[in-house]
């Protein structure tokens, strides 16, 4: 078997390397596929089959020149030999699969591969092997350390301390989640009654491995919003409340840099745009210049106003607005702040999180306006 740290930070024991003996082959995820259909279609949608080539990670990668992300980003280029197929399709079937049990050495997690014996892991303990691979038992799958090798990564710094850089696994340790026994698992990879694999005789629980939830709605499902507007003197007072009630961890989560988009516009009854404002609620990690820089350039953290598990967040605005018209809420997660997309060169991404629009009259002397007081509720 093979022992690997899940840590980009750490390095094998130098008593025991990290490549006793190169396996033959890794199998390409479309053969999975071949018996596992569902599993590997929900799998191409994922952000583990574009792990070692998202355009922010390539980016990163290249100016960092840092051999130690493809630790999580490609876990079988140290594992099996980097001709295979399935060294390039990132945190593939057999990246997982391959994990014959986690343990952990003080706060860090490790794990266990078998690449050798043709022997694919899981969940289940009374399955058969078949014709094309053997079948093993890996209680592990269940709980949520399996992820939190690769979810938890701390920068050291030069004065021998370090950064944290990815810290979703710290904060759901720290969670109610955690302490309910509520695993990532159980919110990433929802499970249905079905078959595991074609040909077999029983259905069973299957995770979802598209790793964000159904048609990734997970994203969707973290925040509840409460949008109240009332008339304030001729202007229009607006406060939104975002409420992390869906999430075992902060919101945004991930790599520092994600952010979570608040934009609020006051439109006219032609959709002409009135009054405008945005906030931005992420981590900020910057150089010793104080600049908002990618992870591997930054030595401190500047503001960290992410929303914790089970928080709730009040952002006020105030709009001058004098036509009737709607105010128009929009909620959305962002894969870098600007300043990370600029210095990467790469756009960032965007997802809805939520939507609410709210009419309103014109200015009317001594009577406030039509239609407010109003207060919008989406739950997630």
């Amino acid at each position: 078997m093979q022992e690997a740290s899940a840590s980009p930070s750490a390095s094998p024991p130098p008593d025991k390397p990290s490549l006793e003996k190169p396996r033959a082959r890794a199998f390409p995820a479309d053969r999975c596929g071949d018996c596992h259909s569902m599993l590997h279609a929900e799998w191409k949608t994922s952000a583990h089959a574009r792990a070692r080539h998202a355009p922010l990670y390539v980016a990163m990668r290249d100016q960092s020149k840092n051999p130690v992300c493809e630790v999580c980003h490609a876990p079988l280029a140290g594992l099996t030999a980097p001709a295979e197929r399935a060294v390039d399709e990132g945190v593939t079937c057999e990246a997982c699969h391959a994990i014959r049990d986690v343990g952990e050495d003080a706060a860090e997690p490790r794990y266990t591969f078998d690449l050798e014996g043709n022997r694919k892991f899981g969940p289940y303990c009374d399955a058969k092997d078949n014709y094309f691979h053997k079948v093993g038992c890996a209680p592990a799958f269940r709980d949520a350390r399996v992820c939190g090798g690769c979810h938890a990564f701390s920068m050291p710094l030069a004065d021998g301390k370090s950064l944290p850089i990815i810290t979703e696994f710290t904060e759901w340790r720290a969670s109610s989640f955690a302490v309910s026994g509520t695993a990532c698992q159980e919110c990433h990879m929802p499970a249905e009654m079905t078959y595991a694999a074609t040909g077999t005789e029983r259905k069973v629980r299957v995770a979802h491995h598209g790793f964000m939830g159904e048609k990734g709605e997970l994203v969707r499902k973290a925040l509840g919003i409460v949008a109240s507007a009332t008339d304030h003197a001729g202007k229009i007072a607006l406060s939104v409340v975002l409420k992390n009630e869906g999430a075992g961890h902060a919101v945004p989560s991930g790599v520092a840099g994600r952010q979570v988009v608040v934009r609020v516009q006051a439109l006219d009854e032609k959709g002409q745009m009135q009054a405008r404002e945005e906030r931005m609620l992420g981590r900020v990690l910057v150089d010793e210049a104080g600049r908002e820089v990618p992870f591997y350039l930054a030595r401190a953290e500047k503001s960290d106003n992410r929303i914790a598990p089970g928080e709730a967040r009040t952002l006020a605005f105030e709009l001058d607005a004098p036509q009737p018209g709607s105010l128009v809420i929009e909620v959305a997660w962002r894969s870098a702040s600007p300043a990370i997309s600029e210095a990467l060169g790469v756009p960032a991404e965007e997802r809805s999180m939520g939507k609410i629009e709210i009419p309103f009259g014109g200015k009317r002397s001594g009577k406030g306006r039509e239609h407010l007081p109003k207060t919008v509720v989406v739950r997630p």
